[in-house]
């Protein structure tokens, strides 16, 4: 916790400075989940009090790959990993029955919380305080999973955490809205490099026996020429029933015990507690009681 708090004294010091949070914390010994988290947290409200017609404009074209697979019969649930402050759902009009968001920075949480309550056509959705890179979903949890700029910056490493456990989420499609390192012109690929962004999505997918790309393409609309957005649409070679207990203690991978405040953890003696109806459900946030009565 020291650690933590020297780090984001750090990242204050590094957001006054105009200096780029990442790299500073990263140099100073930071794990890549933390510098992004307190990046992002510093961060949090830029991309909504931002937003504008180029924004939605680009939305509006990620919205219509999303409805044509929430359409296909059968398909209610939706995981986002990397959800941020929601900016992407921003205009969405389609209709989502169940939605679950994960995102590592919890302020930004807050403003996800504000833009995904505009939006009528999703139902119901839980948003998560969690580190992607960690399993904190059983397999086929989600009938889609769908990250939007969100492995970009882990790096390769972390990435492939990400993406195995975005994949694995999945019990029938997954859609990525990612930059992609190998159709990438030489000057994204010189930023990709010089900020350690995830240059491996397509090998890594090469790699994976339980899915098909239907399609790859770079997108239409783009926020900036130097990061441009390659869409992959992904199907599960073997389609599941979706799991109807999702979440999952991050260190054991053992099933949660839902309370009004918490989600327990019987194999390990761990919570994780909620703040504002928001699951905190990183490793960091967990707190030790050891055993609890089940039947209280």
């Amino acid at each position: 916790m020291k650690k933590k708090i020297k780090y984001y004294q750090i990242a204050k010091e590094a957001f006054k400075n105009n200096e780029n949070i990442t790299n500073t914390l990263i140099n100073h010994g930071a794990s890549k989940s933390e510098s992004i988290e307190l990046s992002y947290e510093l961060q949090a409200g830029e991309y909504t009090l931002n937003f504008n017609e180029l924004n939605l404009k680009r939305n509006k074209e990620i919205h219509s790959v999303i409805n044509k697979y929430i359409n296909l019969p059968g398909i209610e649930s939706v995981g986002v990993f990397g959800i941020g402050e929601a900016k992407n759902w921003i205009g969405f009009e389609g209709k989502i029955k169940n939605l679950h968001g994960v995102e590592i920075a919890f302020s930004r949480l807050g403003w996800a919380y504000k833009n995904l309550n505009k939006l009528p056509g999703i139902n119901n959705f839980q948003l998560i305080k969690g580190d992607t890179s960690q399993k904190i979903f059983r397999d086929n949890s989600f009938d889609i999973s769908i990250t939007l700029h969100s492995i970009e910056p882990n790096g390769n490493k972390q990435g492939s955490l990400i993406l195995d456990n975005v994949v694995n989420s999945a019990a029938k499609y997954v859609l990525l809205f990612e930059p992609d390192f190998s159709t990438a012109h030489s000057k994204m690929k010189e930023r990709m490099l010089k900020h350690d962004y995830v240059r491996n999505i397509s090998d890594e997918l090469a790699k994976m026996k339980s899915v098909n790309i239907i399609e790859k393409y770079v997108m239409d609309v783009q926020e900036t020429k130097d990061n441009l957005t390659t869409c992959w649409v992904i199907e599960k070679k073997k389609k599941e029933p979706v799991e109807k207990e999702k979440m999952v203690d991050p260190y054991s991978g053992e099933q949660l015990v839902e309370y009004n405040d918490m989600m327990y953890s019987p194999s390990t003696g761990l919570v994780f507690p909620k703040i504002d109806n928001l699951i905190l459900l990183n490793q960091q946030d967990a707190i030790f009681i050891g055993n609890r009565d089940l039947t209280e």
